[in-house]
């Protein structure tokens, strides 16, 4: 394949309307116009200069050639049974990440990547296994939302977003918080989960940011020995640590901080580990998904889901200790689109091109 020159037009995907107002400001003769541009982009999900009937054609030619309007490329789509859809998305330097969108009852979960890899490593995680890659930029982070909205089979009431797809979020912290501050003028930040392995100066950071999202922690194991051996990162950024920076976490009014379980036969999944829970994360206002094991026997072969009356026997367990619990059954396991299986890869299987 031919070596393409990178456009240098800035992009205008992934900016907040303040952003579109000092870009565009020495070149629209009023300032209304630029928040007519950043209206198209931001609310209408404009793909185009053209689709810009406000404004007049010479205006839309000339910020065509100052400007553009790019979203990643969609390469693959897979669709599941259960209505959920994986995408596989194509960025400018060659470089594929996956975003996932799973409709329910009126609503849309998006499922957003936020690095082209992930180097934390842990070991029921097929993203973390193929190991590291780099930073997606704001424009990347909110193009997946934009395709994903625009591709939608039926409208929605409301739309959802998680930061669970690849990569971990608080590693991207500067590219992240762009991102929101422009996914805040389509969905309210207690719409907005980001999920962490529990990097303590990005849950820091998140603590002082003005709009905060909902933070969801990956925990999986209620003492250090063992969330070390699942989560090699937790040698870095200890349990301990971790609590006690979780325990001063600002919480607005009605929040929680989700604990995410995952369940691994053996390993982590007795009565007594849920009792050791309960007992590691009292005092928090919290809740708990407890995620039963995505299995992949390529990547973690030993690692085994455990059965269905385990699963209950310790999400009751958590109950019964005066927790919130949800038990999440993973959606788009047909197509490799579940918790810890995205690959940022073509796939062979399941799959509809687009």
């Amino acid at each position: 394949m031919a070596w393409v020159a990178p456009d240098p037009r800035p992009n205008l995907v992934g900016r907040s309307p303040l952003e579109i107002a000092e870009l565009l400001a020495p070149h629209v003769d009023r300032p209304f116009r630029a928040t007519q541009v950043s209206r198209w982009v931001i609310d209408r999900d404009a793909t185009s200069f053209a689709e810009m009937s406000n404004l007049s054609k010479e205006l839309r030619s000339d910020l065509e050639r100052r400007f553009r309007i790019t979203d990643p490329e969609i390469l693959e789509t897979s669709s599941s049974d259960d209505g959920s859809v994986k995408w596989l998305f194509g960025l400018e330097d060659g470089v594929t990440v996956e975003g996932v969108a799973m409709p329910e009852d009126g609503k849309l979960t998006m499922c957003l990547s936020s690095q082209a890899g992930c180097a934390v490593g842990c070991v029921f995680c097929v993203t973390g296994a193929l190991g590291g890659g780099r930073n997606l930029r704001p424009d990347e982070i909110v193009g997946q939302y934009r395709v994903m909205l625009r591709r939608l089979a039926a409208p929605v009431d409301r739309v959802n977003i998680v930061f669970m797809g690849m990569g971990e979020p608080l590693l991207n912290t500067d590219h992240l918080g762009e991102a929101l501050e422009t996914l805040y003028e389509r969905v309210s930040p207690k719409r907005i989960t980001v999920s962490t392995s529990g990097i303590l100066p990005g849950i820091r950071w998140l603590a002082g940011v003005e709009r905060r999202p909902k933070l969801a922690v990956s925990l999986n194991a209620p003492d250090q020995e063992r969330r070390e051996r699942l989560m090699p990162i937790a040698r870095r950024y200890p349990l301990d640590e971790l609590m006690t920076e979780l325990r001063r976490f600002p919480l607005e009014r009605g929040r929680r901080i989700t604990f995410e379980y995952v369940l691994i036969r053996g390993v982590n999944d007795a009565v007594a580990d849920a009792e050791a829970v309960a007992r590691l994360i009292r005092g928090i206002p919290a809740k708990v998904n407890v995620i039963p094991l995505n299995e992949d026997a390529t990547h973690f072969p030993d690692l085994r889901r455990p059965d269905d009356s385990t699963v209950n026997r310790f999400a009751v367990s958590l109950r019964d200790a005066g927790l919130t619990v949800t038990v999440r059954w993973s959606k788009g396991l047909d197509v490799d689109a579940a918790c810890g299986q995205l690959k940022g890869r073509h796939q062979r299987r399941g799959s509809q091109s687009t």
